[in-house]
């Protein structure tokens, strides 16, 4: 939450929680790429199968990363 005194901004948010909110949105940000690509791959009968392993490492990197910040 942010907090607006004058010109001095307070943000009461920590940095943590910031992050976990990011991952979790770009974890479900890539992951609707990936069923995008798939739905038009499968329409188009070819799969940009480089792409969707790419975004694949993303997402288990991006899962790492907040399930550690979970457990702090």
């Amino acid at each position: 939450m942010l907090i607006k005194i004058g010109n001095i901004k307070i943000d009461t948010e920590s940095r943590v929680s910031k992050h976990k909110t990011y991952l979790f949105n770009a974890i479900m940000l890539i992951h609707q790429e990936i069923v995008d690509m798939v739905l038009e791959g499968e329409a188009k009968n070819r799969l940009p199968i480089h792409e969707l392993k790419l975004k694949a490492k993303l997402i288990k990197k991006y899962r790492r990363r907040l399930k550690l910040l979970a457990t702090i």
